[in-house]
Protein backbone atom coordinates (compact mmCIF):
# COMPACT_ATOMS: atom_id res chain seq x y z
CA UNK A 1 0.00 0.00 0.00
CA UNK A 2 0.99 3.55 -1.09
CA UNK A 3 1.49 5.84 2.19
CA UNK A 4 -1.42 6.78 3.89
CA UNK A 5 -2.50 10.31 4.27
CA UNK A 6 -3.56 11.26 7.63
CA UNK A 7 -5.11 14.43 8.75
CA UNK A 8 -5.82 15.71 12.31
CA UNK A 9 -5.63 18.95 13.34
CA UNK A 10 -2.55 20.87 14.41
CA UNK A 11 -3.00 21.27 18.54
CA UNK A 12 0.05 18.75 20.48
CA UNK A 13 -2.50 16.84 21.71
CA UNK A 14 -3.77 15.83 18.07
CA UNK A 15 -0.47 15.25 17.26
CA UNK A 16 0.19 12.83 20.57
CA UNK A 17 -3.42 11.26 19.79
CA UNK A 18 -2.14 10.42 15.58
CA UNK A 19 1.35 9.09 17.60
CA UNK A 20 -0.93 6.88 19.76
CA UNK A 21 -2.45 5.54 17.63
CA UNK A 22 0.34 4.57 14.31
CA UNK A 23 2.06 3.32 17.82
CA UNK A 24 -0.63 0.30 17.39
CA UNK A 25 0.99 0.27 13.66
CA UNK A 26 4.31 0.41 13.34
CA UNK A 27 4.31 -0.89 9.91
CA UNK A 28 1.85 1.86 7.96
CA UNK A 29 3.69 4.50 6.85
CA UNK A 30 1.96 7.54 6.44
CA UNK A 31 2.03 11.58 6.05
CA UNK A 32 0.10 13.52 8.17
CA UNK A 33 -1.34 16.61 7.42
CA UNK A 34 -2.28 19.29 9.88
CA UNK A 35 -5.65 21.21 9.49
CA UNK A 36 -7.75 23.49 11.27
CA UNK A 37 -11.34 22.58 12.46
CA UNK A 38 -14.11 24.85 11.68
CA UNK A 39 -14.00 25.18 15.97
CA UNK A 40 -10.50 26.07 15.75
CA UNK A 41 -11.01 28.59 13.45
CA UNK A 42 -14.12 30.50 15.23
CA UNK A 43 -12.99 30.74 18.98
CA UNK A 44 -15.96 32.67 19.76
CA UNK A 45 -18.19 30.30 19.79
CA UNK A 46 -19.38 28.82 22.90
CA UNK A 47 -20.15 25.32 23.59
CA UNK A 48 -22.02 25.06 26.50
CA UNK A 49 -25.21 27.08 25.19
CA UNK A 50 -26.17 24.95 22.16
CA UNK A 51 -25.89 26.79 19.19
CA UNK A 52 -22.48 25.23 18.61
CA UNK A 53 -22.61 22.51 15.06
CA UNK A 54 -22.21 19.22 16.21
CA UNK A 55 -19.16 18.81 13.96
CA UNK A 56 -17.28 21.73 14.73
CA UNK A 57 -14.56 19.83 15.75
CA UNK A 58 -14.52 17.42 12.63
CA UNK A 59 -16.03 19.35 9.16
CA UNK A 60 -12.83 20.41 8.27
CA UNK A 61 -11.29 17.21 8.44
CA UNK A 62 -14.14 15.48 7.35
CA UNK A 63 -14.10 17.70 4.20
CA UNK A 64 -10.28 16.85 3.30
CA UNK A 65 -11.21 12.86 3.32
CA UNK A 66 -14.05 13.68 0.89
CA UNK A 67 -12.66 15.71 -1.61
CA UNK A 68 -9.72 13.01 -1.66
CA UNK A 69 -6.94 15.09 -0.17
CA UNK A 70 -6.89 12.32 2.87
CA UNK A 71 -7.77 9.20 3.53
CA UNK A 72 -7.97 8.88 6.78
CA UNK A 73 -8.77 11.53 9.48
CA UNK A 74 -8.30 10.62 13.65
CA UNK A 75 -10.04 12.53 16.08
CA UNK A 76 -10.85 12.46 19.37
CA UNK A 77 -14.21 10.22 19.84
CA UNK A 78 -15.98 12.31 21.73
CA UNK A 79 -15.94 15.40 19.09
CA UNK A 80 -17.31 13.05 16.37
CA UNK A 81 -20.55 14.57 15.59
CA UNK A 82 -24.10 12.96 16.30
CA UNK A 83 -25.08 12.40 12.57
CA UNK A 84 -21.84 11.90 10.65
CA UNK A 85 -21.59 12.49 7.02
CA UNK A 86 -23.68 10.17 5.18
CA UNK A 87 -20.43 9.11 2.78
CA UNK A 88 -18.15 9.25 5.93
CA UNK A 89 -17.94 6.25 8.46
CA UNK A 90 -16.11 5.18 11.71
CA UNK A 91 -13.37 2.65 10.60
CA UNK A 92 -11.72 1.75 14.34
CA UNK A 93 -12.51 2.94 17.71
CA UNK A 94 -9.70 2.83 20.41
CA UNK A 95 -10.48 2.26 24.19
CA UNK A 96 -9.44 5.09 26.46
CA UNK A 97 -6.69 4.08 28.90
CA UNK A 98 -8.41 6.74 31.41
CA UNK A 99 -12.30 8.29 31.60
CA UNK A 100 -11.96 10.46 34.41
CA UNK A 101 -12.04 14.38 34.70
CA UNK A 102 -9.41 16.17 36.65
CA UNK A 103 -9.32 19.58 38.52
CA UNK A 104 -6.55 21.77 37.68
CA UNK A 105 -6.46 24.94 39.92
CA UNK A 106 -4.56 28.13 41.28
CA UNK A 107 -2.27 26.53 44.36
CA UNK A 108 -3.28 22.76 43.48
CA UNK A 109 -6.99 23.65 45.75
CA UNK A 110 -9.32 20.59 45.35
CA UNK A 111 -12.92 21.53 44.63
CA UNK A 112 -14.02 21.32 48.31
CA UNK A 113 -11.28 23.83 48.92
CA UNK A 114 -11.88 26.55 46.55
CA UNK A 115 -13.49 30.00 48.16
CA UNK A 116 -17.06 30.42 47.25
CA UNK A 117 -17.53 32.12 43.67
CA UNK A 118 -14.34 31.28 42.39
CA UNK A 119 -14.72 30.94 38.76
CA UNK A 120 -14.10 27.63 36.76
CA UNK A 121 -13.57 26.98 32.86
CA UNK A 122 -15.50 24.42 30.90
CA UNK A 123 -16.51 24.19 27.32
CA UNK A 124 -18.48 20.73 28.30
CA UNK A 125 -22.23 21.22 29.23
CA UNK A 126 -22.04 17.88 30.90
CA UNK A 127 -19.12 19.05 33.52
CA UNK A 128 -21.17 22.22 33.62
CA UNK A 129 -24.07 20.31 34.96
CA UNK A 130 -21.61 18.23 37.44
CA UNK A 131 -20.02 21.15 38.77
CA UNK A 132 -22.87 22.57 39.59
CA UNK A 133 -24.89 19.83 41.28
CA UNK A 134 -21.76 19.60 43.56
CA UNK A 135 -20.36 23.54 44.18
CA UNK A 136 -23.87 25.71 42.96
CA UNK A 137 -21.44 28.54 44.68
CA UNK A 138 -18.87 28.21 41.87
CA UNK A 139 -19.45 30.71 38.90
CA UNK A 140 -18.50 28.85 35.59
CA UNK A 141 -16.46 30.21 32.54
CA UNK A 142 -17.02 29.53 29.07
CA UNK A 143 -13.27 28.84 27.80
CA UNK A 144 -11.80 27.73 24.31
CA UNK A 145 -8.75 26.82 23.08
CA UNK A 146 -6.26 24.33 23.51
CA UNK A 147 -5.46 22.34 27.10
CA UNK A 148 -1.90 24.60 27.80
CA UNK A 149 -3.74 27.49 26.48
CA UNK A 150 -6.77 26.75 29.16
CA UNK A 151 -4.14 26.50 31.66
CA UNK A 152 -2.41 29.37 31.03
CA UNK A 153 -5.48 30.79 31.85
CA UNK A 154 -5.30 29.12 35.73
CA UNK A 155 -1.29 30.29 36.12
CA UNK A 156 -2.19 34.13 34.86
CA UNK A 157 -4.80 34.11 37.31
CA UNK A 158 -7.74 34.64 34.51
CA UNK A 159 -9.67 31.96 36.41
CA UNK A 160 -9.48 29.70 39.37
CA UNK A 161 -9.72 26.82 37.99
CA UNK A 162 -10.53 24.05 34.79
CA UNK A 163 -11.64 20.66 34.41
CA UNK A 164 -9.51 19.32 32.03
CA UNK A 165 -10.04 15.23 30.54
CA UNK A 166 -7.56 12.96 32.94
CA UNK A 167 -6.37 11.12 29.50
CA UNK A 168 -5.25 14.39 27.72
CA UNK A 169 -3.26 15.52 30.66
CA UNK A 170 -0.93 12.69 30.85
CA UNK A 171 -0.99 12.74 26.85
CA UNK A 172 0.50 15.99 27.26
CA UNK A 173 2.80 14.78 30.17
CA UNK A 174 0.69 17.40 32.44
CA UNK A 175 -0.14 14.72 35.02
CA UNK A 176 1.63 17.30 37.68
CA UNK A 177 -1.20 19.83 37.10
CA UNK A 178 -3.75 17.44 38.29
CA UNK A 179 -5.44 18.82 41.77
CA UNK A 180 -7.52 16.11 42.19
CA UNK A 181 -9.37 13.64 40.02
CA UNK A 182 -13.29 14.27 39.85
CA UNK A 183 -16.11 12.01 41.03
CA UNK A 184 -17.95 12.87 37.97
CA UNK A 185 -19.70 11.19 35.41
CA UNK A 186 -18.05 11.57 31.97
CA UNK A 187 -18.86 11.85 27.77
CA UNK A 188 -19.07 7.70 26.76
CA UNK A 189 -16.90 8.80 24.27
CA UNK A 190 -14.33 10.39 26.64
CA UNK A 191 -10.60 9.01 26.27
CA UNK A 192 -11.05 7.29 23.13
CA UNK A 193 -9.86 8.09 20.14
CA UNK A 194 -11.82 7.45 16.41
CA UNK A 195 -10.46 7.09 12.59
CA UNK A 196 -12.63 8.07 9.86
CA UNK A 197 -12.75 7.36 6.38
CA UNK A 198 -14.81 7.52 3.12
CA UNK A 199 -17.92 4.75 3.50
CA UNK A 200 -17.14 1.40 2.39
CA UNK A 201 -13.04 1.54 2.40
CA UNK A 202 -13.12 -1.70 3.68
CA UNK A 203 -9.01 -2.03 3.34
CA UNK A 204 -9.10 1.20 5.67
CA UNK A 205 -10.98 -0.82 8.30
CA UNK A 206 -9.27 -3.75 7.81
CA UNK A 207 -5.67 -2.23 8.51
CA UNK A 208 -6.90 -0.61 11.42
CA UNK A 209 -9.15 -3.51 12.88
CA UNK A 210 -6.60 -4.62 15.53
CA UNK A 211 -7.49 -3.59 18.86
CA UNK A 212 -10.87 -1.80 17.40
CA UNK A 213 -14.02 -2.10 19.74
CA UNK A 214 -15.79 -1.88 16.82
CA UNK A 215 -15.07 -5.57 16.32
CA UNK A 216 -16.41 -6.45 19.74
CA UNK A 217 -19.67 -5.77 18.48
CA UNK A 218 -19.12 -6.41 14.93
CA UNK A 219 -21.48 -9.31 13.36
Amino acid sequence: MNKLKVVARGSKLSQLQVKEVFNRFPEIDYDLVLTQSYGDCNMQISLLNGTAPDDMFTRGLDQMILEGEADIAIHSAKDLPDNLNPDLEVIALYEAFDKTDSLVSRNHLKLNELPEGSSIGTSSPLRKAELTALRPDLKIVGIRGCIEERIQQVRDGKIDAVIVATCALKRLGMEDEIAEVLPFSTHPMQGRLAITARKGRHDLKELFARGSILNQTDD
